[in-house]
Parts: C-alpha cells; sequence; structure tokens
C-alpha cells in the first residue's frame, strides 16, 4: 500500500512537471515572438540552464546523491527539475 502512495505521489509531482514546463515554454515562446528587447537573453538562459540542470542531474545520479533504488531517483530528479521550471514559471510571469 505505501509503495502505491508513493507512486501515486510520484506520478502527480511529475505531471505538475509537464504543466508547469509547459507554461515556462508558452511565456518563453511569448517573449521571444513579441520582439522582446529581453528575448535574445531568454534564449542563451534557457540554452544554458538546461544543459546546467542535465549536468547537475548527471552528477547527482553518478554520485549516489539521487539514491539508488529507482523509486527515490525518480522523485529526486523531478523533484530538481520542479524547483527550476517553478523558478522560471515565478520570474517570467513577475509583472515587470
Amino acid at each position: 500500500m505505501k509503495q502505491d502512495v508513493a507512486g501515486e505521489a510520484l506520478l502527480r509531482d511529475t505531471g505538475k512537471l509537464w504543466v508547469e514546463a509547459g507554461s515556462v515554454i508558452a511565456l518563453r515562446t511569448a517573449r521571444i515572438g513579441w520582439g522582446d528587447p529581453l528575448a535574445g537573453d531568454e534564449m542563451v538562459r534557457m540554452v544554458t540552464e538546461k544543459v546546467w540542470a542535465g549536468w547537475e542531474v548527471g552528477m547527482a545520479l553518478a554520485t549516489g546523491q539521487f539514491g539508488h533504488d529507482p523509486e527515490t531517483v525518480c522523485r529526486r530528479t523531478v523533484n530538481h527539475y520542479r524547483r527550476a521550471v517553478r523558478k522560471n514559471l515565478r520570474r517570467l510571469s513577475a509583472n515587470d
């Protein structure tokens, strides 16, 4: 039963990541499409963040920081990406 609850939480958090990431993509696309003066900086930031996040996850996996059992590794990976995505969502949706 405990495994089912953990699996449901992981599925819920993964779904939230999917929605949040879609929102960030939409906000970035709008900024770039509108010709925002900061669009170029946003494109560089977007690529840099993805490379850096991948490197961080790779190092965490290689060193065992995300654990060793599949559920823990998946949960920690999703949480890692959700933190970065939520930070971008707050930044991009703020009224400047």
